[in-house]
């Protein structure tokens, strides 16, 4: 399968190349120019300063949006009068594009870090809440009723024993959904800002029609969304021990 992948990325990079040669490179820059101006902003620190900007409003997005999920997703899912209250309000504004809200929400929040982490947050708090109530909603009943014949009661107890781990999957596929909506929400919150981070370099550079930098600077973009998907499923892995593996 590694083999697979490498001749799939080479073929991939073959026709970036050649397709560049013989396009504008406003339009289409081949990928050596791309590849030069990654090493550019690499080795004279922007690159890094950016993405280090970048890490802190993703990490307090990230965060905010995943302990809010998991609690609101909890409240609706356990509650019929909480879901029948909350859920038509919360559906109304998943519906409605967020990024539509990026002007108001800074002018609310302020265009300082505040803002942009409210922004990440409001992007990726969706997907966690939506997985949550779903996972917490659709526990199974014969779960619950041998929870009661071991005279296991109390909310409390039946989330944290029952309810809670049955809904793993659905947890954690929310948490990998969030992660890619969250860095789509970072770049979104920086590029409209100019004020630091990848978005920062993104827009700087796409003003003076710089693609290959442009490029160049999206790059990191999809690997650090792999590297925390992968550390995402590490943590489903650790959560899932109970369940009877596949043989």
């Amino acid at each position: 399968m590694p083999a697979k992948h490498a001749l799939f990325a080479a073929v991939v990079m073959t026709v970036w190349e050649v397709a560049g040669l013989f396009a504008n490179p406003i339009l289409w820059p081949p990928l050596h120019d791309v590849v030069l101006a990654f090493g550019s902003i690499l080795f004279d620190g922007s690159l890094v300063a950016a993405l280090g900007q970048s890490l802190v409003l993703l990490v307090l997005g990230l965060a905010a949006a995943f302990v809010s999920g998991l609690v609101v997703g909890v409240l609706v899912g356990r509650s019929r009068m909480v879901e029948r209250s909350v859920l038509p309000f919360l559906g109304a504004l998943y519906a409605m594009p967020i990024i539509a809200l990026v002007p108001l929400l800074l002018v609310w929040f302020g265009f300082g870090l505040t803002g942009r982490v409210i922004v990440v947050w409001l992007i990726a708090f969706f997907p966690m809440l939506v997985n949550v109530y779903a996972g917490v909603r659709d526990t199974p009943e014969d779960l619950i009723e041998v929870a009661h014949s071991f005279n296991l009661r109390g909310e409390l107890s039946l989330l944290r024993n029952v309810v809670l781990p049955s809904a793993v999957p659905l947890i954690m596929a929310g948490v990998r959904l969030s992660i890619g909506r969250a860095i789509v929400g970072m770049a979104v919150a920086e590029v409209y800002l100019r004020l630091g981070g990848i978005g920062a370099l993104i827009s700087t550079y796409g003003s003076v029609f710089r693609t290959d930098y442009v490029l160049a600077c999206i790059l990191p973009l999809p690997l650090l969304g792999i590297i925390l998907t992968k550390l995402a499923g590490r943590v489903e892995h650790r959560f899932q021990y109970w369940r009877p593996q596949a043989t």
